[in-house]
């Protein structure tokens, strides 16, 4: 029996929309446009399959720029971000850092009116403290510190504290990431501040969150 494209589940190959057309699978949709009698658009910039039991990928991307209130700061990357069911995979490349440790974060607001400063505190949908990337007790946008040697700063990041699936109450899309200039100290600072921003110092470079072209 050829099941009902928001009842399916991975094992099907075909599915049935509403209008009665048969189709191979996978293909993006939502439930919303699944509901309706025309079916959904083979090119809808829509939900991720696994909504109605199938999965696919989604990804985003952070083009990191300089704040210009830090003199002589010419700190840029690039961040990707991509869902892989409940975790979230994000690759950096940072250039022009000095050699050590930056505290590296979510921060809550997307906007860049006055540069990195207006990214607002770091993202905390669940009013816990500052803390580390694996610990329980954390910011959120906790991603804790990465590191720098001559110059350059590279690597991947796995969690599933974020996510880059609209209207998640975990997701990061619209939202800002910032390199700072000083080593987080993951919420051991023994002082009110640690418990709130890690003491990273200031912010050095940031970028807004989107959705990556083609996805």
């Amino acid at each position: 029996m050829i099941q009902n494209c928001c009842n399916i589940t991975r094992k099907n190959k075909i599915c049935k929309r509403k209008d009665g057309k048969i189709f191979s699978l996978p293909r993006r949709f939502t439930k919303k446009q699944c509901k309706k009698q025309k079916g959904f658009s083979m090119r809808a910039s829509c939900a991720p399959f696994n909504q109605c039991g199938g999965k696919i990928s989604r990804q985003c991307i952070a083009k990191l720029f300089p704040d210009k209130v830090v003199k002589n700061n010419k700190v840029k990357g690039i961040v990707n971000f991509k869902q892989k069911d409940k975790n979230l995979i994000i690759n950096y490349n940072i250039e022009n850092l000095k050699d050590g440790q930056h505290g590296f974060h979510i921060h809550k607001c997307g906007d860049i009116t006055k540069g990195c400063s207006s990214g607002c505190e770091h993202f905390n949908p669940f009013g816990k403290n500052h803390g580390s990337l694996t610990s329980k007790d954390s910011h959120a946008g906790d991603l804790g510190n990465i590191i720098s040697k001559n110059g350059k700063s590279f690597g991947k990041i796995i969690t599933d504290k974020i996510s880059i699936i609209p209207g998640s109450k975990n997701s990061i899309i619209g939202r800002m990431i910032i390199v700072h200039q000083d080593r987080d100290d993951l919420g051991l600072g023994n002082n009110e501040e640690s418990l709130k921003t890690g003491n990273a110092g200031k912010r050095l470079s940031c970028g807004i969150i989107g959705i990556k072209s083609g996805f």
